[in-house]
């Protein structure tokens, strides 16, 4: 069905005669690259906090670390720039809205769905950085006072516990990746008269997007420690969600 749909939208893409990626757009492919590199950075930084040491990350990505202190000033820079990575996609959500409307995009006769779309992108966007600021707020304040010792110690682990579950489990692992699959599914639609390979693997990404969600929520682990398949499919969705980022980049920078 999807393949019929791609042939049938080779011809004129669109009623109103405009290609999405029709012209160049340097401006708004530099934007997609800088996410790109932000939350490269962030994760870098992240990993970092635990010593490089995926084990541990795995076992329990909520757990304080035992460096305590040490790596509090650290964590607060990652999950920063974390949210500035989170935050340099939503001019590129709203661009994609803009073209996808100026196009008349084949959405089946629902235009809401170009609607629809713009809000699981830009939903990520909120629901990420939302995660990001509470943890750069209140996690590092939470890992000093651990690192202290006295009473508040054992008060502390079980604020920060509870804090990094709400985040790392609830919007990080389970509404964003919901809100990101829409997006990608729903980019992939409607840019699929302009490549099916770009817009398979959108569509590809965004499913695994989406069963990361589902995995996610339904378990409350997220699937760092990757023991089983599954995990390693749900959890792949990192990467294809950065190759289809450059690859969106590159096709906004030559404008086709």
């Amino acid at each position: 069905m999807w393949g019929r749909a791609v042939k049938r939208a080779r011809g004129p893409a669109y009623p109103h005669g405009m290609r999405i990626f029709g012209e160049r757009q340097r401006s708004v492919a530099l934007v997609v690259v800088v996410m790109v590199v932000l939350e490269a950075a962030a994760g870098f930084i992240y990993l970092a906090v635990y010593d490089f040491d995926f084990v541990a990350l795995g076992a329990d990505p909520t757990a304080l670390h035992a460096r305590g202190a040490a790596v509090a000033t650290l964590l607060r820079w990652g999950l920063l720039i974390d949210l500035l990575g989170y935050l340099a996609l939503a001019p590129v959500a709203l661009f994609l809205r803009r073209r996808f409307s100026a196009a008349g995009s084949d959405t089946g006769g629902r235009p809401w769905v170009v609607d629809l779309v713009a809000f699981g992108g830009l939903g990520w966007v909120v629901a990420g950085s939302i995660g990001a600021t509470l943890f750069a707020s209140v996690g590092p304040p939470l890992i000093q006072a651990s690192a202290a010792g006295g009473e508040t110690a054992i008060s502390a682990r079980v604020a920060y516990a509870a804090l990094a579950n709400a985040v790392v489990v609830g919007l990080w692992g389970t509404l964003e990746w919901l809100l990101l699959g829409v997006w990608l599914i729903g980019v992939g639609w409607l840019v699929r008269g302009e490549g099916r390979a770009f817009a398979w693997l959108d569509a590809v990404t965004g499913v695994g997007s989406l069963a990361y969600g589902l995995r996610t929520g339904l378990t409350g682990r997220p699937p760092v420690d990757l023991t089983s398949p599954l995990d390693l499919i749900t959890f792949g969705a990192f990467g294809l969600f950065f190759v289809w980022a450059i690859w969106l980049a590159l096709r906004l920078w030559r404008g086709r």
